[in-house]
């Protein structure tokens, strides 16, 4: 995917991290002052440059990609970290949505990201059944059995 990345400097890790903890002090004013003019920043700008920060303070770098972004299957499929010819049974099985402008398709960014927070609200209510089925039967949170030494 033709992005942007930034990663942060070695330098930058205490400024990160005090931005990041300021960011997260609540809904108080937020403004952006230069010289003499200045502007309260939005509430989605606030939650989105939080976030940015979480990341960046955590060493980590982020790219910023616009959700509206058509990406190409070998794209859609990395992101999903699956291989292009799954993502294919997945799109003409109609778990993903895409467009074929011509004999190429292309698929929203929306579209990916929406299939892959389903995946992962699916794994998860697995998880947690086969938590319950463990809890059941008294299988969770009990010690494994201890090892015993036949050769002595």
């Amino acid at each position: 995917m033709a992005t942007d990345a930034v990663v942060p400097a070695d330098d930058e890790g205490a400024s990160l991290a005090e931005l990041a903890s300021l960011l997260h002090e609540g809904s108080g004013e937020l403004a952006v002052r230069r010289g003499a003019a200045q502007v309260e920043v939005p509430v989605s700008v606030r939650d989105v440059l939080t976030r940015i920060a979480d990341v960046l303070a955590s060493g980590r770098g982020v790219a910023i990609v616009p959700v509206d972004r058509e990406l190409t299957t070998t794209e859609a499929a990395g992101l999903l970290g699956v291989s292009r010819p799954t993502l294919i049974k997945l799109l003409e099985a109609g778990e993903i949505g895409y467009s074929r402008p011509n004999s190429s398709r292309r698929i929203p960014l929306d579209q990916v990201l929406a299939y892959r927070d389903r995946r992962g609200q699916a794994r998860r209510a697995i998880l947690d059944e086969l938590t319950a089925d463990a809890v059941e039967m008294g299988m969770y949170g009990q010690p494994a059995p201890a090892e015993t030494d036949d050769a002595a």
